[in-house]
């Protein structure tokens, strides 16, 4: 019989709060980089904002990795949220002067506080979920997140030339101040115990502790390998398709790029929600390893394939069904990584494991969004040629990955089997 348990109650108070967050500060970015590009007509301007996208997470990085001590992660969340809202505010002064660099400015502050919260509440997972619980909610948990860049991607095509400015600031701040009550509800679920708070470590020193626990655990290095090159690989080149491969190469008009916006918010929430729904029926990573192989390796070729046939194909039907198997795979992927993350990362280092591994892939994306246009001009838009050369980079990553791992996931899975034996 279903019940409200305060692991349930709080997998329904984190889901909605993520979900809620994350659409309001995405709506604001595809809103607001619009308004640039059509008050400045620059280029420039225009892409040094949505580099705030991707820079706030080098940032935090460089800084801070670890936030798994000192403060309740509970609170140090809905507290993040209320910052969020208030250094969403001062926008509404310098909107109506078109004061650029001191949007810029706001929003890169903002965007550094909003990459701790996204550590942070990763973090949150093993304290919000019982321990038996914590891989299984945290994949639903992160799903929210999913589904609000889905929403909020939806309403910005069908809406835009209905939102004003400052009611999408409203709402931006209005929904960290929902986020922030959400979670106020919250109450830890399970003994797990944060350290105290200890001092900042150099960033040599966390990377180096970093590959030190990707060494140790081999399942922690394959999965941590999943979230950064299904980033870079996948998203990393997509979106550099989508606003012209539907008119350069099928030949459609403008209303097949919003399509394919469409069709990605869709397959991304699907996949999201697919792994979330897979992981709990099947518990895959509480089996052994090989089988987590089995279907990453699997699922990694036929995402491939279904991404070469997108850009392969003159059929506008068979290309928007390929790309849209190919987006859900790649988010099932994702999802594999991250909760791969969450059930493997030693205690304590879970946040570091996760932020490094997240900052490792925007970075490696926005290379590879840069060296993917470059590309396509010199081949004169050969997509399968170009496609087809960072998918075989990728299954490379994942086969060496694959390789490296075998023999550490093998030796954990046998100490976990002797263990088990000896207890009953």
């Amino acid at each position: 019989m279903f019940s409200l348990s305060r692991g349930r109650i709080n997998l329904g108070l984190s889901s909605l709060a993520f979900t809620i967050s994350s659409a309001g500060s995405v709506l604001l970015h595809i809103v607001f980089a619009l308004v640039i590009y059509k008050e400045t007509n620059s280029g420039l301007i225009t892409s040094v904002f949505i580099s705030l996208q991707w820079l706030p997470t080098l940032l935090v990085i460089l800084y801070r990795s670890d936030w798994d001590h000192g403060m309740d992660p509970i609170k140090r969340w809905y507290l993040l949220d209320l910052l969020s809202a208030a250094l969403t505010l001062p926008l509404l002064f310098f909107i109506d002067d078109s004061n650029y660099m001191a949007i810029v400015l706001l929003l890169l502050v903002r965007g550094i506080v909003d990459q701790i919260n996204r550590i942070n509440k990763t973090v949150c997972a093993r304290i919000i979920f019982p321990e038996d619980k914590t891989s299984q909610y945290a994949s639903f948990m992160q799903t929210g997140y999913h589904v609000g860049i889905g929403l909020a991607a939806v309403a910005g095509i069908f809406m835009l030339r209905e939102l004003d400015l400052k009611f999408v600031i409203w709402l931006d701040v209005l929904t960290f101040v929902a986020s922030a009550l959400l979670m106020m509800c919250a109450k830890k679920a399970s003994k797990v115990e944060l350290p105290m708070s200890k001092a900042r470590q150099a960033l040599k020193q966390r990377i180096s502790e970093y590959a030190g626990a990707l060494k140790q655990d081999g399942r922690l290095l394959f999965c941590a390998m999943l979230p950064p090159m299904t980033a870079t690989f996948f998203q990393g080149t997509y979106s550099v398709l989508q606003p012209i491969f539907p008119i350069q190469y099928l030949g459609l008009d403008t209303s097949a790029v919003s399509a394919s916006y469409i069709l990605a918010s869709v397959a991304i929430v699907v996949g999201s929600f697919g792994f979330s729904f897979f992981n709990k029926q099947y518990k895959i990573f509480e089996k052994s390893f090989k089988h987590v192989h089995r279907l990453i390796i699997s699922l990694s070729i036929l995402a491939v394939i279904t991404y070469i046939l997108c850009v392969w194909t003159t059929n506008p039907l068979i290309s928007a069904v390929a790309f849209t198997l190919m987006i859900l795979l790649f988010e099932f992927l994702w999802m594999a990584g991250y909760v791969g993350i969450v059930a493997f990362a030693p205690n304590g280092q879970l946040g570091s494991v996760f932020g490094i591994s997240f900052a490792i892939g925007c970075i490696l994306a926005s290379i590879v969004v840069t060296v993917s246009g470059a590309l396509l001009d010199l081949t004169e838009n050969n997509y399968v040629l170009v496609i087809g050369l960072f998918m075989g980079i990728y299954l490379a990553v994942i086969g060496w990955a694959k390789t490296a791992s075998s023999k550490e996931a093998d030796t954990e899975n046998s100490s976990d089997t002797a263990q088990e034996a000896s207890l009953s």
